[in-house]
């Protein structure tokens, strides 16, 4: 299954051709109105112009200049003399002519008699951003040979790019709503490339140039074995792997690290950094060799395409260390205990899976079998087979099994978990064809309980009745309006009521996984600000959702409520979250103060990032002490995209749920507790 839209472009990236085919010339969508004038000797500067167009577009004109690179189907052409800092001084000659492109060789300075300008962008994909070139060139004379070739050094010759804002056009954030308002290539910008990220890059398209010090944030993204990176230019939201996290300012608009550049195929053919689960493995926080190479743009990305590819210098090891957050059932002086909750997206998990006992290994070692977990993508016990099985009994039996060997091995006691869940309709819960993938519960039952258990079936909607402490469902566990239009082709939400047996505290638990994010544009795309897909989807589930936190907190305004899973939103997308601001709920590394730069269970492109969240009620985040939580990287840290059990990472968290506090008595008659008396010094606490 594709669970989300990073999965959806990571795939129609991997079908694509190699980037140096891309921006070779193949597949070419002409822009503008060809005329036939006279050549004339234009710089190249003035060619590419202040912005993403040009005024020369379909004009034959003359041009002279040093030749920085070549490939199997062009060259590339630089002014001679110092380069501009707002716009580019280089372009792509494009010809099919072997003896053309013979005739010249890196550090010639060249003159063309004639040649066509022309805009050109692959026309399998329309959110390509528009790329200039010369093509049909002829007359050409090598002018001088053996001239310096010097690369722009990035950070260095030049400032570094912007590190927040991608384009004037995204309204000050990139996840801002709506999106999808305008066009880089109909918007007719003027580049300002000291202010945004977008900007800075198309300012040195068609240049050579130098990344020192580069830092890989991430695996490779396709076969090719594409690569993002920075290098040595001031970077924000950098987390302690090396990678890049989006991260959000104190006005609430996102920073999604425009800085960042992608790395392309190697011109002279070279292997780019194999993704191997030794040191010299690309992944996240690599460094590498310096890059020198051509920036251009293809597949909806702007990239360096390395004269040859760059060599792993040092690769980190394999070391995400295991939650220190223990549970401790026993009820304190105030009647208190600690319970340990955890989340984990499991992709697509049936009994059969491979990654099965490496998911319940981590459970077991990683996050040391909390008392309560939420899980999603829990596919029913045939997966795939598309037959009508709905029923998840046997891959739910199959990972507490799992858990119980791994909690063993991990040199524990045997954890025995029970679980919760809803089998949904057949296929009404999208996903992979056949798998019916929902939320649930593992939690155990010397721990808590369920309260009344009654089992709901797929189109039941919890309702809750009672008030105070006396609140309850009249199913449970149950989901959460499962006829809504807003989870058509969409998980639905699953609520259970749980009683601490030690303290006879209470929690409702909901786990969601909302709408995907399918559909999506990329960061460098054309679209601004770029399509969210399915945000207003995911805004209605968000609704829905919670006015159900709502009815409960009606109900009892000091319930513990937790709401966790795959949200497949980031909270820099404000709209998909205010409706379970609007109830009270926080967000649980808000309420803890975990550093913004360690907030990530995903990585995409160039961001670590955070889908999967936790929201807590009041009688949780305002309690002092009353939460811990954390996120442990057993995946994005991984070596390979093999050795990973899922794409997302867990998290695990503690909370300090109390139940009533003790009675306190002057006399005790039995095992009842008789009304204080003023006159007794002594009083003895009812058992």
């Amino acid at each position: 299954m594709i669970p989300d839209a990073y999965k959806e472009a990571a795939q129609v990236l991997a079908n694509h051709i190699q980037s140096a085919q891309m921006v070779l010339g193949r597949w070419l969508s002409f822009s503008g109105v060809v005329t036939t004038v006279a050549a004339q000797v234009i710089s190249i500067a003035s060619i590419n112009g202040p912005g993403f167009g040009s005024a020369y577009t379909g004009q034959t004109v003359a041009v002279q200049g040093l030749v920085t690179a070549k490939g199997p189907s062009g060259f590339w052409l630089a002014d001679v003399g110092n380069a501009t800092t707002t716009q580019s001084s280089g372009i792509y000659v494009f010809t099919t002519s072997a003896t053309m492109r013979g005739q010249v060789k890196v550090g010639d300075v060249v003159s063309l008699g004639s040649a066509r300008v022309a805009l050109y962008r692959a026309t399998a994909d329309a959110d390509n951003i528009y790329l200039k070139e010369l093509t049909s060139p002829a007359n050409i004379t090598v002018i001088s040979s053996g001239n310096p070739v010097v690369p722009i050094v990035i950070g260095a010759d030049r400032p570094g790019p912007p590190t927040q804002q991608y384009t004037s056009l995204d309204g000050g954030n990139v996840f801002g709503v709506p999106n999808n308002q305008s066009q880089i290539s109909t918007a007719d910008l003027a580049i300002r490339p000291a202010e945004y990220g977008l900007d800075y890059w198309q300012s040195l398209v068609g240049m050579l140039v130098t990344v020192r010090s580069p830092v890989a944030l991430g695996f490779p993204v396709n076969s090719f074995g594409d690569f993002w990176t920075h290098g040595d230019w001031k970077v924000t939201g950098k987390n302690k792997r090396g990678g890049l996290t989006i991260t959000i300012d104190d006005s609430g608009k996102a920073d999604a690290n425009p800085e960042a550049i992608a790395i392309g195929s190697a011109l002279d053919g070279t292997s780019p950094p194999p993704m191997a689960a030794n040191s010299t493995g690309l992944r996240l926080g690599s460094t590498l060799t310096d890059i020198t190479g051509i920036l251009t743009y293809a597949f909806d990305t702007y990239r360096i395409l390395p004269l040859t590819s760059p060599k792993v210098l040092t690769a980190p090891d394999y070391n995400p260390e295991p939650t220190n957050l223990i549970s401790n059932s026993t009820a304190d002086s105030e009647n208190c205990s600690l319970l340990t909750v955890g989340d984990y997206n499991v992709e697509n998990l049936d009994p059969k899976d491979a990654h099965l006992p490496v998911i319940a290994m981590h459970i077991a070692k990683y996050l040391k079998s909390p008392d309560v977990m939420w899980l999603q993508e829990i596919q029913d016990e045939n997966g795939a087979t598309n037959d009508g099985t709905t029923s998840a009994k046997g891959t739910l039996d199959a990972l507490v099994a799992a858990i119980q060997n791994a909690s063993v091995a991990d040199g524990g006691a045997p954890v025995s978990y029970s679980w919760a869940q809803v089998d949904p309709t057949d296929g009404t819960s999208g996903g992979e064809p056949g798998g019916n993938i929902r939320p649930a519960f593992l939690y155990r039952p010397e721990v808590l309980e369920l309260i009344n258990f009654n089992q709901a079936g797929a189109n039941d909607s919890a309702v809750v009745s009672g008030v105070g402490s006396n609140a309850t469902l009249n199913f449970n566990p149950a989901p959460i309006s499962p006829l809504d239009p807003a989870f058509v082709a969409s998980r639905k939400p699953l609520v259970a009521h749980f009683r601490i047996r030690a303290t006879n505290a209470t929690l409702w638990a909901i786990d969601v996984h909302q709408s995907s994010k399918g559909g999506s544009s990329p960061l460098h795309g054309d679209w601004r600000s770029p399509v969210n897909g399915a945000i207003n989807a995911r805004i209605a589930q968000a609704k829905v959702t919670s006015a159900f936190i709502k009815s409960v907190l009606d109900a009892d305004p000091k319930a513990h409520v937790m709401i966790a899973g795959d949200f497949n939103e980031f909270l820099a997308a404000p709209a998909a979250f205010e409706p379970y601001v609007s109830v009270g709920m926080q967000d649980l590394d808000v309420v803890v103060g975990h550093d913004p730069v360690e907030r990530y269970t995903y990585t995409y492109d160039m961001n670590n990032q955070q889908l999967d969240h936790a929201l807590v009620s009041p009688a949780i985040w305002n309690k002092t002490g009353g939460a811990e939580w954390e996120h442990i990287h057993v995946n994005t840290w991984r070596e390979t995209t093999a050795l990973r059990a899922s794409d997302h990472d867990p998290s695990v968290g503690r909370l300090r749920l109390c139940g009533a506090k003790p009675q306190v008595c002057d006399v005790k008659i039995g095992k009842w507790c008789a009304l204080p008396l003023p006159s007794f010094s002594n009083r003895a606490t009812c058992l």
